[in-house]
C-alpha cells in the first residue's frame, strides 16, 4: 500500500509528482547531455589540430628561407688549437693556418700589504689603456694612448680607502680592468687584469695622492702607479697580440676570436700550432639542409597521424574520432597536403628528390635519392622549398596562415562550436523552467483528486453509518 501522504487520500503525492517529472526530464536531459559531450570532444579536436598546424608551421621557416640553403660549416683538422665558423657569404675553399701565440691580457700585481684591512691611502687612480712598454728593469718606459678606449678615474676617499675597498672600488667602476686580492704568503696583494686581450689595450695607472702630494713615491696611494714616472706595481704579465700566419700570410690580433681576414669566416685561436699548421675547410652546409628537411618531414607526419586520429572510423568497432566525416577538418588537410606534395615550377616535386608520400598519408624520405640531391643539386632543393612564392615551404606557410590567423576558419569553427555549447545550457534552464512549471500543474492535480477522494470517502462512511442503523426485519431490538 502507498505511504500515506495524502491528506484525505492516503496518496504519497510528493513521490509520484517527483517519478512523473523525472520520467519527463531524463530523456530530455540525456539528449543535451549527449550534444554537449558531442560538441565539447568536437571543440577539444579542433584544438588538438589547430595545435597541430602551428607546430608544423613552426618548422617551416627554416626551409622557407634562402639563406638556409646557402649555409657554410667550418671544420679544423685540430679544433683545439683553432677552430672556425662560415657565413653564407664565405667563400668554400680551404685555409692553411698556423697559430705562433695567442692573444693575452696584462696583469698587474702590488707590493705586499698585512691584510685586505691595510689603508692604503686617498686620492684619486686615472686608468689610461693603451701599448705600454718596459725598460730592462721591467719599468715602464713608454705608454701610448689607444684612442679607441677613453681613461677612467676612480676615487678613493676615507670610505674606501683600504686594499679591499680599491679593489671593490676599481671594480665597481666598470672600467675595463678587474681586481682581486691574493695572499702569496708573504701578505696580501692587489692584482689588476685588463679584461681585454691585446698589446694595445693594457692599462696605465697615474695616482693623485692626497695624503703626502706625492704622485711617485712609494707612500699612500702612490703604491698603485705604474707609468714612466712611477713603476711601482710589477708586470706580471704582458698584454700581447696573438700572431698567426694564414695561407703564408703573416698576421696578429688583438683577440683570440678573429673575424675580420676572411670574409664570412670567423676563426677563434686556441693554442699554439705544432710544426705544419691547420687546415680549416669552408663547404657547403649540406647536413644543416638535411636536417631541415627532416624537420619538415617528420612535422608533416606529426600533422597527418593527428588528423587521421581525429578523422578515423573502424567499420568493425564502429568508432569514430571526434571530427569524423567533419568537412571542414578535411579541407583543411586537403590543402595543406595539396601544398606540401604538390609539384613547383622549374623545381619539380619532393617525389623527384626523394621524398614520397605512404598509404597512410605520411611522408617518407629515400636516404640515397636525398643525399644525391643534395651533393649534386644543392640549387634545386633551394627553388623547391623556398623559390619565391610557390616554393613548398613558403605557400604551405601561407595556406596555414589563412587557417591559423586571428578571425580564420579555425577562430569563427570554434566560436561557433562554442555558441552551440552555450546554446544547451540555455535548453537546460528552458527544461528545468518547464519542468518546474509541470511539477506544480501535476501537484495541484493531485492535491486536488486527494481532496475529492477526501470528500467520497467521508461521504462513503456517513452511507454506511446510516445503512448499519437500519433495523433489519426480525431483529429482535425491534
Amino acid at each position: 500500500m502507498v505511504s500515506a501522504t495524502g491528506i484525505g487520500s492516503g496518496l504519497d503525492i510528493e513521490g509520484l509528482v517527483t517519478q512523473l517529472v523525472n520520467a519527463e526530464r531524463a530523456p530530455a536531459e540525456s539528449r543535451l547531455l549527449r550534444q554537449e559531450s558531442r560538441l565539447t570532444a568536437e571543440l577539444s579536436a579542433f584544438g588538438t589540430l589547430k595545435g597541430a598546424l602551428e607546430q608544423f608551421q613552426d618548422g617551416l621557416s627554416t626551409l622557407g628561407e634562402a639563406g638556409t640553403f646557402a649555409r657554410r660549416s667550418a671544420s679544423s683538422t685540430d679544433s683545439a688549437v683553432v677552430s672556425a665558423s662560415a657565413g653564407s657569404d664565405a667563400a668554400p675553399g680551404t685555409l692553411a693556418i698556423t697559430v705562433d701565440s695567442l692573444a693575452s691580457s696584462q696583469s698587474l700585481a702590488s707590493g705586499a700589504f698585512a691584510s685586505a684591512d691595510t689603508v692604503v691611502g686617498e686620492g684619486t687612480l686615472t686608468l689610461n689603456f693603451g701599448t705600454v712598454g718596459l725598460d730592462g728593469s721591467n719599468a715602464v718606459d713608454t705608454f701610448t694612448q689607444n684612442p679607441d678606449r677613453d681613461s677612467v678615474t676612480v676615487t678613493i676617499d676615507g670610505s674606501n680607502n683600504t686594499l679591499a675597498g680599491v679593489r671593490d672600488a676599481i671594480n665597481a667602476a666598470d672600467a675595463g680592468v678587474s681586481a682581486a686580492l691574493v695572499n702569496d704568503g708573504g701578505g696580501v696583494r692587489l692584482l689588476l687584469t685588463s679584461e681585454q686581450t691585446g698589446a694595445a689595450n693594457a692599462v696605465e695607472i697615474r695616482v693623485s695622492d692626497s695624503d703626502d702630494g706625492n704622485d711617485f713615491d712609494a707612500n699612500g696611494l702612490s703604491r698603485l702607479a705604474f707609468n714612466s714616472d712611477a713603476t711601482n706595481l710589477e708586470q706580471t704579465a704582458a698584454g700581447t697580440d696573438a700572431a698567426f700566419t694564414l695561407n703564408g700570410l703573416a698576421l696578429s690580433s688583438a683577440e683570440n676570436t678573429v673575424a675580420d681576414v676572411v670574409d664570412g669566416v670567423t676563426l677563434q685561436l686556441r693554442g699554439v700550432s705544432e710544426p705544419g699548421g691547420e687546415t680549416i675547410t669552408i663547404a657547403q652546409d649540406r647536413g644543416a639542409v638535411r636536417s631541415a628537411i627532416e624537420a619538415f618531414v617528420e612535422g608533416y607526419n606529426s600533422l597527418v597521424r593527428t588528423s587521421n586520429n581525429l578523422t578515423r572510423f573502424d567499420a568493425e568497432t564502429g568508432d569514430a574520432g571526434a571530427l569524423q566525416g567533419d568537412f571542414s577538418a578535411r579541407s583543411i588537410v586537403s590543402q595543406v597536403r595539396n601544398a606540401v606534395t604538390g609539384s613547383v615550377p622549374d623545381a619539380g616535386s619532393l617525389a623527384e628528390f626523394g621524398i614520397t608520400t605512404t598509404s597512410d598519408g605520411t611522408l617518407t624520405i629515400d636516404a640515397e635519392r636525398l643525399d644525391s640531391a643534395l651533393q649534386d643539386d644543392l640549387d634545386g632543393l633551394a627553388q623547391l622549398f623556398s623559390g619565391g612564392s610557390d616554393g613548398i615551404a613558403v605557400r604551405t606557410d601561407a595556406v596555414l596562415d589563412g587557417f591559423l590567423r586571428s578571425g580564420g576558419l579555425f577562430d569563427s569553427r570554434t566560436e561557433g562550436i562554442q555558441g552551440r555549447v552555450d546554446g544547451i545550457e540555455e535548453s537546460r534552464e528552458a527544461l528545468n523552467r518547464r519542468l518546474e512549471a509541470l511539477e506544480a500543474r501535476y501537484r495541484a492535480q493531485f492535491n486536488a483528486l486527494d481532496s475529492l477522494l477526501a470528500e467520497l470517502q467521508s461521504t462513503s462512511d456517513f452511507v454506511s453509518q446510516q445503512l448499519a442503523n437500519i433495523p433489519l426485519p426480525g431483529d429482535s431490538s425491534n
